[in-house]
């Protein structure tokens, strides 16, 4: 933890992103292929000690003290009992002194077993079915590369449990420290070190009622240079603002599909389409653009109402109407009229969601019904970006504010 606050960045990435968590590499990742190349190569030469003759057990015994150290990190001010129990089965001392006892097969089968039964006592239930599997494991390298797996996972899950669990205080200090950033450098550089923000106020506060400058925030546009204030979540920002193209993109091709093909609107198929719509935009921007983004999008569109034309009592889709769904679809980021409607409801759900105190009477937009989660969940980590921001940098925005 005190490394945690002692990381800037880290420490505000850890107050911004409530679902950061600690987790393993992606398992095709170059680090992955090395580590694995690297355990396996460790297990083989543990392997290979033991089909001495006679069988050499020192790899075996600096292990069972590496796992005692492992509980040890798991049970620390969590479990006295548990840890109590391990120091007491689990006896360096007792390796160290009588290393020879170790030596016999039998008495290694039983720290074995000792072990799995630790782990059976202190794992979370999910993780039952496995230490199952490794109680039930007969060969010895494979029973104990399985237990150290076992062991990493927990060691994941107890450090993503105490992120979460200290996420407030996190999120408090992070405030703190950077409100304190803050004012030292405005007592140092004054308004001259921030010409970008205070543009951007100048600009957007024309529209926006004193009392609630904290939405200005909603107000960034692209042709202008990120203010100053924002720029260590310009990367957010921007995932931000590609979320809202997706999902405005797939809302507006809905309701210009409804507009098409009424009877789409009660028909089962809408909310086959609507996921198809998702999964067409999931990869945008990284394997492709926004035209190829909505040209996927419409051959979503267009498959599934020539599949509800063929329906018994489907509807009449002329060639003539296709064509106008393409059209009006492929040019949704030329800012269409459905395109402008449905982001004007998702920026004025956003602004309310700021504006009314009891966010629960704020209405959701209809037009987003399909995609509910995900507004949700855009709406949820602006609103920490502009709340955190807010927190920092308020009372400079208030002050900018009143001195108009």
């Amino acid at each position: 933890m005190e490394r945690v606050l002692d990381d800037k960045d880290l420490l505000h990435e850890l107050a911004m992103n409530y679902k950061f968590h600690d987790r393993s590499t992606a398992p095709d990742s170059f680090i992955t292929q090395f580590n694995k190349l690297a355990k396996d190569a460790y297990w083989n030469r543990m392997q290979d000690e033991l089909s001495l003759k006679p069988p050499s057990y020192n790899m075996v015994i600096q292990l069972i003290r590496d796992i005692k150290q492992s509980f040890k990190s798991l049970l620390r001010g969590k479990n006295d009992r548990a840890l109590y129990t391990v120091t007491l089965l689990l006896d360096e001392k007792q390796l160290m002194r009588d290393s020879a006892q170790v030596r016999n097969a039998t008495v290694l089968n039983e720290f074995r077993l000792i072990i799995t039964n630790l782990m059976g006592m202190v794992c979370c239930p999910a993780r039952d079915e496995e230490i199952m599997k490794l109680k039930k494991e007969t060969e010895p390298i494979a029973q104990l590369r399985g237990i150290m797996e076992v062991l990493e996972k927990m060691k994941y899950e107890m450090a993503n449990y105490l992120l979460a669990s200290t996420r407030p205080t996190i999120m408090h200090y992070s405030i703190n420290y950077e409100r304190e950033k803050f004012s030292e450098m405005r007592a140092t550089f004054g308004r001259k070190k921030f010409p970008n923000t205070m543009a951007w106020l100048k600009r957007t506060l024309s529209s926006i009622n004193r009392t609630h400058s904290g939405v200005v925030l909603i107000q960034i546009e692209k042709r202008y240079p990120l203010p100053e204030l924002l720029e260590i979540d310009a990367g957010r920002l921007v995932r931000l603002k590609e979320q809202m193209f997706r999902l405005c993109a797939c809302a507006a091709s809905m309701q210009i599909t409804f507009k098409s093909v009424p009877s789409m609107v009660t028909h089962p198929r809408r909310q086959h389409l609507a996921a198809q719509l998702t999964i067409a935009s999931t990869n945008f921007p990284v394997k492709y653009n926004q035209s190829e983004m909505l040209k996927n999008i419409c051959s979503c569109v267009l498959a599934s109402i020539t599949e509800h034309s063929q329906e018994s009592n489907g509807p009449l889709i002329t060639e003539n109407k296709k064509i106008s769904l393409h059209a009006q679809i492929v040019s949704i980021n030329c800012r269409t009229s459905a395109y402008s409607s449905v982001r004007v409801q998702l920026m004025a759900y956003l602004k309310n969601l700021l504006l009314i105190a009891n966010r629960q009477h704020v209405s959701f937009p209809v037009e987003f019904q399909d995609y509910r989660e995900q507004t949700i969940e855009l709406a949820r980590q602006f609103i920490i970006l502009v709340t955190f921001n807010f927190s920092v940098y308020g009372s400079f925005y208030l002050k900018a504010v009143n001195e108009g």
